[in-house]
């Protein structure tokens, strides 16, 4: 995904080139986020979790999480997780989906070239015999696991503890873990249909603070890239047209969600967060922040 950190300001034409049509997008001022929560603390807790439970039973889980190689076609990252799999398949059902959590953060690591044409398809068919899959990924020129395991610990175990973490970790990713835009570049809509439904379904859930905070995100994304300015570093790609319906009403949203993040966790970063945006978003500035917008290129 390109995340540009700053948004340039138009370039002017010089004298003999054609003059350049109006924007339909009033020029707003640009506020630049220091410091973006990409729930990196949320993540590195809950592979804390995993260790502590699991690497006694699993003996180089440790060094395959905590080594810094990514991505990588090493046979001990496939190795440990075929283990984890296999193992999923006869424990009781209320510790698989630890296990499986913990195949996904380690097949997220794992990568193929494409010319490695033989090497794939063995990976390939590992793979189908536990139901999970491959991505090709052009422009990096391997192949990717997207990612099934998490889709699949949310689907079937959604009253869980893990079933909740592993939806909270898919809607940070934009309800798109393909790694190259499957789902279409805008992923707005999709994080705040799921995040409001989760919010609506599980008022005590104890990741209410997480998701109110992604869901705040996207429309704050909304809001800001229907205001994307023309010769920015992203108006190559973003059409603010395509976002200008519902773009107020997305930023006053966004301000109540971003205000009850910060009273539901006080002291976080994600309530710091929250009080960073809150005053641009109040005046009506666009934040240079694309954190619901898919570009692969």
């Amino acid at each position: 995904m390109a995340v540009p950190q700053a948004v340039t300001a138009p370039s002017v034409a010089t004298p003999s080139a054609p003059p350049s049509q109006p924007s339909t997008v009033p020029e707003r001022v640009v506020f630049h986020i220091l410091e973006r929560c990409h729930l990196d603390d949320f993540s590195e807790e809950l592979k804390k979790t995993v260790l502590s439970e699991l690497a006694p039973a699993f003996p180089e889980l440790q060094t395959v999480l905590n080594d810094g190689e990514y991505p990588s076609s090493e046979p001990r990252y496939q190795r440990v997780v075929l283990q984890l799999l296999e193992a999923a398949k006869n424990v009781p059902a209320d510790r698989r989906p630890i296990i499986l959590f913990a195949a996904d953060l380690v097949a997220q690591k794992i990568s193929c070239a494409i010319e490695n044409k033989a090497e794939c398809e063995q990976l390939r068919l590992d793979f189908a015999r536990y139901q999970l899959t491959l991505t090709r990924a052009e422009l990096g020129g391997v192949f990717v696991y997207p990612q099934d395991l998490l889709w699949r610990i949310w689907k079937e175990y959604p009253e869980t503890e893990w079933g909740e973490r592993a939806f909270v970790l898919l809607l940070d990713r934009g309800w798109d873990t393909s790694g190259i835009c499957e789902k279409g570049e805008d992923q707005t809509r999709e994080v705040i249909h799921q995040g409001e439904s989760f919010l609506r379904q599980r008022p005590s859930s104890p990741y209410r603070g997480v998701v109110t905070m992604l869901v705040a995100e996207a429309y704050a994304s909304w809001w800001s890239l229907s205001n994307e300015p023309a010769g920015s570093d992203m108006s190559a790609y973003v059409d603010p047209k395509q976002f200008q319906e519902g773009a107020e009403a997305a930023r006053i949203k966004a301000i109540g969600y971003f205000e009850e993040v910060a009273q539901l966790a006080p002291g976080t970063s994600f309530s710091r967060y929250a009080l960073e945006v809150l005053p641009p978003l109040r005046d009506r500035q666009i934040l240079d922040n694309y954190r619901f917008y898919c570009v692969y290129d």
